[in-house]
């Protein structure tokens, strides 16, 4: 009746109730792993954009596609009729099909290039400040709080692929 749980062990089950839920641990391990990332580009010589880009498309586009192979492998009537939500009515649900397919083929893209453009425009924008420094001690306290700006948009676009994953199942 009693479980004994040490911190780390109810911080990942909070963490898979509360916003994964749906999957299993092992996409829990890859999603802490792209947070990992994301938060580690915050931090000076850390960040390469050939290594950013490579996770990128190996981790993130797999688990995509991935995800479109389970749901089309598995019931593909299912998986079409998706594309049209239940109540629309008939007369645009060639048009809200359409809509929804467009949706559906533009989300590797964003999963991509949205964390990429932005997360490394985050780190060049930091170098091009963090050379302001020697000229004016006010600059260090400008970059502090471009630092944490940058964690939070690193934050939110973690957030952004683990949404855009997850409405993949339904969608």
């Amino acid at each position: 009746m009693f479980s004994v749980y040490n911190s780390y062990s109810s911080l990942v089950s909070a963490l898979y109730n509360y916003l994964i839920g749906v999957f299993s641990y092992y996409y829990l391990a890859v999603l802490s792993v792209v947070l990992f990332l994301f938060i580690s580009y915050r931090f000076p010589y850390c960040y390469s954009p050939y290594l950013f880009s490579v996770f990128l498309l190996t981790v993130v586009f797999s688990c995509f596609i991935s995800m479109f192979f389970r749901r089309v492998c598995s019931n593909f009537e299912e998986f079409f009729s998706g594309f049209v939500p239940v109540g629309t009515p008939l007369y645009i649900c060639p048009l809200v099909c359409l809509a929804e397919t467009i949706s559906f083929l533009i989300r590797p893209f964003v999963l991509i290039f949205r964390p990429f453009i932005n997360i490394s425009l985050g780190c060049f924008g930091a170098v091009a400040l963090s050379n302001f420094c020697f000229t004016n001690s006010i600059w260090l306290l400008i970059l502090c709080l471009v630092f944490f700006y940058e964690v939070f948009v690193a934050l939110v676009h973690w957030f952004i692929v683990t949404n855009i994953l997850a409405f993949s199942i339904d969608h």
